[in-house]
């Protein structure tokens, strides 16, 4: 594992890098690639935190497409240089966290996920992970789900309907028929509630089921890896 520390001396363009505050996110952008030219050549420590910091503040603004590159980048470099932690902090599984984030919010979800998996291998108790990969599958809609949702959706118009008959027929020419009519309103809203929330409940259920098999599965895998390699 390839240790990084701090040198006594730094660069000027280091020097006026740090100088931007941290929370900057457009000037540290606007810096770095006014400057790349200049930063790709200093010594390896200060590129490499000021490459992390660009990434960092590329993710805090949004531009996801560009974060994607330089992450791609700054991973191929721990990768080589065989760097795990960083300021002591696992810069790798860091980085990875944030592509996933990056690929979600662009509504990538299948290359989301696919990282996030690939995390919880690397360390199954993160339950940050855990619950992001939960979020991360959610969002493969099942065809149930679209039918429960068009079902429900079109129980409320349903009960829309028989208000504006009760209102403009029932109530001022069929007085006798209000009670019924009232009756049948309550069962279509109510059924359409049950439809829309037991559909949901019922979807985050086999996610939650299909995401912690996953994650047992790869916990025992680990637990059994020692073994099978005594035999």
């Amino acid at each position: 594992m390839r240790q990084t520390e701090d040198s006594f001396y730094h660069s000027r363009i280091y020097q006026e890098f740090k100088g931007i505050e941290q929370s900057e996110f457009r000037n540290i952008v606007r810096f770095f690639e006014s400057r790349t030219d200049e930063i790709v050549h200093l010594e390896f420590n200060e590129y490499f935190e000021l490459l992390l910091t660009y990434a960092e503040a590329l993710f805090e603004i949004g531009t996801y497409h560009s974060f994607l590159t330089v992450a791609d980048q700054a991973i191929g470099i721990t990768i080589e240089q065989n760097i795990k932690y960083y300021h002591g902090e696992d810069v790798f599984f860091n980085i990875l966290f944030k592509k996933a984030a990056a690929h979600y919010n662009l509504m990538e979800y299948d290359k989301a996920k696919h990282i996030l998996q690939e995390l919880v291998k690397m360390d199954s108790g993160n339950e940050m992970t855990i619950r992001f990969l939960k979020k991360c599958s959610r969002q493969e809609k099942p065809p149930y789900l679209k039918s429960t949702r068009a079902i429900s959706v079109f129980l409320f118009l349903l009960t829309a309907g028989i208000i504006a008959l009760e209102l403009c027929l029932i109530r001022p020419f069929f007085s006798a028929y209000i009670e019924l009519i009232e009756l049948v309103r309550n069962i279509a809203f109510g059924t359409g509630w049950i439809v829309l929330i037991a559909g949901d409940l019922f979807f985050r259920c086999r996610v939650n089921i299909r995401v912690n098999k996953f994650v047992t599965s790869v916990r025992k895998k680990k637990k059994d890896r020692p073994v099978k390699e005594m035999v």
